[in-house]
């Protein structure tokens, strides 16, 4: 009669398990036959932490609705200076219809980011005292959709595919932007034409394609660690287009900044293989460095101002956004606190902005600002909203770094260089708090990212831990009965 053998192919004798004596507990196995047992269990029930939509089965493809929902509302935003009307109305279709999906754990998810929502439940109130109720009451609605967008995104389960579902959308636009080949007139620096895609302006094709290049890179990098090889190549050439409309839209603001955050991605990758102690350390310089940046914010963006408009022969005035600056003093100081309202000075009607857009050549008398964010803040939310918004920046950064230190990921590498890359443009763009634009979307989910339960794949320790417990739940088996470990183990 044959006996039953151990992993490693050693008899287990019988008469000890007649006679009582402990059966000996079987030899490690091998990592690689471990690993090999470990995930062909994550294959069959993938971890996926608390929350999140759940994943859709169409016969043998697994849909991931968080990532569907995120290529949607995210290509719909982009391409909503083409669609109009059907773009906003896509996106205010689909974020309710994703908030159902999502209804089981929205309480969680919203308790967790609360302080997100701060900024635009202050754009709400200010229709109190706005000087065009009607368009702030609208155009908050809008702001707080494209929040609860971010923050649903923030909270998906699986936040890799979150990231590639993203990165995909950015591709679309960018692949439809180079296959147009729009350009128009710069009459500046050393003028002749700029690449602008779908789009009538130079700098929203170049953020665009800057921001779509630093989520592209991401979603490489998640692609090459699931092996996942084809998309691996589409990702890559996606990346390679979108860095050539990059250059070709010769916005120097993007450019710079599109800079800054690809080294910031680079070396906060470098730091992931780092313990937590030198994460700690390099990542509190980081935070001091944007503290004083912070405090000399005005002198600070003077000098990339003077640096850009010198290295990319640009305009010293930067295409009359100094003009801007100086006509907008004399707005701020009307209501200094409180601002005229959410939305309320771009409207037809206003002689300031009808003055501007004049001075600015813009026929359409519309989709214009002030080219400065805590300028536009402070025109429509006074010195109250720039309290706000940038309170919300600080909190979400602080919450993104320390997940970053605690248990860095590709999704929160992601996020962060996307959150420098934005922060890095307000001294010469307006960012982060116009409604349904993808700048305002992104920003918002990169804060969120940093807060609430985070679990992903295992790592490697974390693998070896679970390869552990595996061991010690199968010998527990097989004190019981050693034929069925005999069995698992040889199979």
């Amino acid at each position: 009669m044959s006996l039953p053998t151990d992993p490693r192919g050693a008899s287990l004798s019988t008469m000890r398990r007649i006679s009582g004596e402990p059966i000996p507990p079987p030899h490690p196995l091998p990592w690689r036959r471990q690993r090999q047992i470990l995930d062909a269990r994550f294959r069959q029930a993938p971890a996926r932490p608390p929350g999140g939509a759940p994943v859709l089965q169409l016969g043998r493809l697994a849909v991931d609705l968080d990532a569907a929902f995120a290529f949607a509302i995210t290509v719909s935003m982009l391409f909503i200076s083409t669609l109009g009307t059907k773009g906003a109305a896509a996106i205010a279709l689909l974020t309710p219809l994703y908030l159902f999906v999502r209804r089981r754990d929205l309480l969680t998810s919203f308790t967790q980011r609360a302080f997100l929502f701060a900024f635009p439940t202050l754009a709400l109130c200010s229709v109190l005292w706005s000087s065009a109720r009607g368009e702030s009451l609208k155009y908050a609605v809008e702001l707080l959709i494209t929040v609860v967008a971010g923050v649903l995104f923030a909270s998906a389960a699986d936040k890799r595919n979150v990231v590639r579902a993203v990165a995909l959308a950015f591709a679309a636009y960018v692949v439809a932007a180079v296959a147009t080949g729009g350009q128009v007139a710069v009459g500046v620096g050393a003028g002749g034409a700029a690449f602008s895609g779908l789009t009538e302006s130079k700098n929203l094709m170049a953020d665009i394609a800057g921001t779509g290049l630093l989520i592209t890179l991401s979603a490489i990098a998640i692609s090459i660690g699931r092996r996942q090889w084809l998309m691996t190549a589409g990702f890559c050439f996606t990346g390679l287009l979108a860095a050539y409309a990059l250059v070709a839209a010769r916005s120097a603001g993007a450019l710079m900044a599109v800079a800054v955050a690809c080294a910031a991605f680079a070396g906060l990758l470098l730091l992931t293989r780092a313990g937590r102690a030198v994460r700690a350390s390099a990542t509190s310089m980081l935070l001091l460095i944007m503290v004083v940046a912070g405090l000399n914010f005005r002198a600070l963006a003077q000098a990339l101002i003077a640096f850009g408009a010198s290295a990319f022969d640009k305009d010293p005035t930067l295409t009359g956004r100094t003009y801007l600056w100086y006509r907008a003093q004399d707005v701020m100081q009307q209501v200094p606190l409180l601002g005229r309202g959410y939305s309320a000075f771009w409207l037809q009607g206003n002689l300031d902005a009808e003055g501007l857009w004049r001075y600015a050549g813009i026929v359409g008398r519309g989709g214009f600002n002030f080219h400065n964010t805590v300028i536009d803040l402070r025109v429509t939310l006074g010195w109250l909203g720039v309290a706000v918004f940038f309170s919300v920046v600080v909190i979400g950064m602080a919450c993104l770094i320390r997940r970053f230190v605690v248990r860095p990921s590709l999704p929160v590498l992601c996020w962060t260089s996307v959150a420098l890359y934005e922060v890095s443009r307000m001294a010469i763009e307006s960012i982060a708090f116009q409604q349904l634009y993808h700048p305002t979307l992104l920003l918002f989910t990169a804060l969120g990212v940093g807060v609430g339960a985070y679990e992903l794949a295992p790592s490697r320790p974390s693998r070896q831990r679970a390869a552990r417990s595996f061991e010690r739940a199968d010998y527990a088996a097989g004190a019981q009965g050693s034929n069925a470990l005999a069995r698992r183990y040889s199979a």
